[in-house]
């Protein structure tokens, strides 16, 4: 489905999607690039960057964007219960260690969510 994706943006390389501002989730420090595409099925596809030097386990990845793209049984953003939201500043950028700094592929400023546990 990435590929179809792919072809259908004229993207040859899939690294194209990071070259600017992605977003990024950051566990123990340490910072792990995603970002959100619309596939040819208009629904929301979220593609992580992992790097072989990457120090942070997949099942971690996985579990904290699953969190953050939570929807409770009426199809509402449920992520609340696992972050919470944190003035956007350079210094709270600058500092984050364990929470997400989300900018969904619009604008130039990032919201920025803490881990809750």
């Amino acid at each position: 489905m990435v590929r179809e994706t792919m072809e259908m943006c004229e993207i040859d390389d899939v690294l194209a999607w990071f070259e600017g501002d992605p977003d990024e989730l950051r566990i123990d420090g340490h910072t792990v690039l995603f970002i959100d595409i619309q596939n040819l099925e208009n629904t929301k596809q979220t593609i992580i960057y992992l790097d072989g030097s990457y120090e942070v386990n997949e099942d971690e990845i996985i579990k904290r964007l699953t969190e953050f793209y939570s929807v409770d049984e009426n199809g509402a953003d449920s992520f609340e219960l696992h972050y919470n939201r944190i003035e956007s500043t350079n210094e709270n950028m600058r500092n984050l260690k364990n929470g997400i700094a989300y900018r969904g592929g619009k604008g130039y400023v990032y919201s920025l969510y803490t881990f809750i546990n």
